[in-house]
């Protein structure tokens, strides 16, 4: 990494921001304090950082998919569930929502 982009990439840090590099989904680390993995069923699983469980509605898609067996880093129970199709992971840093029927669990 040259100078400039390590100080670029120090300073964000520093100011609370962190650089996620894109194609790296798999990479992230799950099992941590209040997520645990789970294998994704999907072709490709997109993450959306919103889902309306009234309306049934995902929105804000963020960040890279998930392909077919990629791990995903799944929320614990009892807050893995959220509405009718919604499951509660993060991603990327992120709090948001995989589909059931990528992570039917």
């Amino acid at each position: 990494m040259s100078r400039t982009k390590a100080a670029v990439a120090a300073t964000l840090m520093t100011a609370g921001l962190v650089l996620v590099p894109t194609g790296t989904a798999s990479a992230e680390p799950c099992n941590g304090t209040y997520t645990h993995c789970e294998t994704n069923h999907c072709q490709n699983a997109v993450f959306y950082r919103n889902y309306d469980p009234t309306a049934d509605h995902f929105s804000w898609e963020w960040g890279d998919t998930l392909v077919q067996g990629e791990q995903g880093n799944i929320r614990d129970e009892p807050y893995r569930r959220y509405g009718p199709r919604g499951v509660r992971a993060m991603h990327g840093g992120q709090w948001g929502f995989y589909s059931t029927t990528c992570f039917p669990g």
